[in-house]
């Protein structure tokens, strides 16, 4: 990523230099050697930024919570970008496959995703977000390796549902 596209980033998610340097876990003077060129900008920031503007784009938040990001809890901030990472490639995935194979019903009051005999059930995240909680079947014993596209499939439907929540009510939570 070069300059320019490290900069159309920051613009895009509306990122400070400060916001990002706290975000992204640097200093501030690192950012600005990302954004004159002084500096390449390193892989992990490059792809962080391509989540959270796909993230963002699906009105998804892709950030840690605010609570987390004014104690400095880098952990948490860590965590939340390893998160983002993993739900844009999740979804990336879903979407190379042409979405989710069948209708999953989503109920975003109760935080599940099913289909026929299996469920799919979520936590609800500090920053607006979500997180898969368990996943079991009616029919038969759960098996991870045997339902992994289907369950990528569950988390892909619940995200279109969150963002389409978010979308539509900006200013509420979407499991109102």
């Amino acid at each position: 990523m070069n300059a320019a596209e490290f900069n159309q980033h920051l613009k895009a998610l509306n990122l400070t230099q400060s916001i990002a340097a706290t975000l992204l876990r640097v200093d501030a003077r690192s950012v600005r050697r990302w954004q004159t060129g002084n500096q390449e900008v390193p892989a992990k920031v490059a792809d962080l930024l391509k989540a959270w503007r796909q993230l963002a784009k699906a009105h998804l938040p892709w950030t840690a919570d605010m609570e987390a990001i004014l104690r400095g809890d880098n952990d948490q901030i860590e965590r939340h970008q390893d998160y983002a990472l993993e739900l844009d490639a999740l979804t990336e995935r879903v979407r190379a496959r042409g979405g989710p194979a069948a209708p999953w019903r989503i109920d975003l009051k109760k935080h599940s995703a099913t289909l026929g005999p299996m469920t799919v059930s979520f936590y609800l995240l500090a920053n607006g977000g979500f997180s898969p909680a368990h996943y079991g079947r009616a029919d038969a014993v759960p098996d991870w390796g045997r339902d992994r596209q289907l369950i990528e499939d569950a988390i892909a439907a619940f995200a279109t549902a969150v963002g389409n929540a978010r979308r539509e009510r900006p200013d509420r939570n979407w499991d109102e």
